[in-house]
């Protein structure tokens, strides 16, 4: 589990080195102070190195963020992910919502598109139910990747964006005694405020 951990903070930096390092354009001086955004997500995730996958197709994304310097920024992100899972005892229903919070790195030499990588850390709540019984636990969480904010007209954008989510497990968990790993592709809408 360290290798894997060490692994994940080599990748959040080297995303956050590559964005950083881009010289920002001079006439980008005047980004938003704040932004919002919304949409929808799809994460897949594992356990550790099992072979089987679980696909969340219904999916969300909330975050906001509050421009530090004209590069970085700070972010807030709570997402939901859904599935139901039909098992011999019936149809089991799983949850999990990240709440998380980090730095960003954003690009803006295009002036039609702002490229970013961030890094967040925090806790996931995860939940099962069968039926009227229902298990929940809160385990902690990383994720590292990046996207892009695309201009539709004034500070409106849509963003596309892809990530790594890491939910580290925990040997006193009734959910996830290991850690749970996957990939999250996002799309949605972000609204800019303020300069």
């Amino acid at each position: 589990m360290r290798g894997a951990m060490k692994r994940l903070v080599v990748i959040g930096v080297m995303c956050l080195m590559v964005t950083g390092f881009a010289r920002t354009a001079a006439a980008q001086d005047d980004p938003a102070k704040v932004e919002i955004g919304g949409g929808w997500q799809y994460q897949s995730l594992r356990i550790n190195d099992q072979e089987s996958w679980e696909h969340f197709k219904y999916g969300w994304w909330a975050d906001g963020s509050f421009q530090l310097t004209g590069m970085w920024s700070v972010v807030a992100q709570v997402s939901g992910m859904y599935k139901t899972i039909v098992e011999q005892e019936g149809e089991i229903d799983v949850k999990f919502h990240p709440y998380l919070g980090g730095v960003r790195a954003t690009s803006r030499r295009n002036p039609n598109a702002a490229i970013f990588g961030q890094f967040l850390v925090g806790a996931t709540n995860a939940k099962l139910s069968l039926g009227s019984e229902s298990i929940s636990d809160t385990l902690f969480s990383f994720q590292a990747g990046g996207g892009a904010n695309i201009a539709i007209s004034g500070r409106l954008s849509a963003r596309v964006g892809g990530d790594y989510l890491r939910i580290l497990g925990s040997d006193d968990s009734e959910i996830a005694q290991e850690a749970l790993h996957g990939f999250r592709l996002s799309a949605g809408l972000v609204y800019g405020f303020g300069s």
